[in-house]
């Protein structure tokens, strides 16, 4: 009887660390800064920059969403939905993600997205941050 008890907790809490898993995945994204002194970072997320010696932009992003499946992780990949877009104004550059603007709902529920972003920048660009984001730092 205590085996069955002992048995039956185990695979309770299996069960209930299964159903709060998360599914994350990592993209990594390049911009050309030739004949750029500005760069401007729109995104959702924290953001943290590092300055570094290369003379581009590569911004790393970090996705994780509420759910244990991936298979809609990789889909909204596909599709686009992580894709970031770069405008050049002037001798600005401007980053934005476009597509993370749309909500997405699955069995009527709102989709939890969660996003960080690394971007390594090159250290004589100078940044402009057009939205306040929840956390934002740079390191060299």
């Amino acid at each position: 009887m205590t085996n069955r008890i002992l048995l039956t907790i185990f695979l309770l809490s299996l069960f209930s660390a299964s159903s709060a898993q998360t599914a994350s995945r990592t993209f990594a994204k390049s911009f050309n800064t030739e004949n750029l002194g500005n760069i401007a970072v729109d995104l959702p997320g924290d953001i943290e920059f590092k300055a570094w010696e290369n003379s581009y932009i590569k911004i790393e992003i970090g996705i994780t969403i509420a759910s244990n499946n991936g298979a809609i992780l990789n889909e909204l990949a596909n599709v686009g939905r992580y894709n970031l877009v770069a405008k050049s104004e002037g001798d600005k550059l401007v980053i934005t993600a476009p597509n993370l603007q749309k909500q997405i709902r699955i069995k009527g529920e709102e989709l939890h997205e969660e996003f960080t972003y690394t971007v390594f920048v090159p250290k004589d660009l100078n940044i402009e941050l057009p939205q306040v984001t929840a956390a934002t730092e740079l390191k060299k």
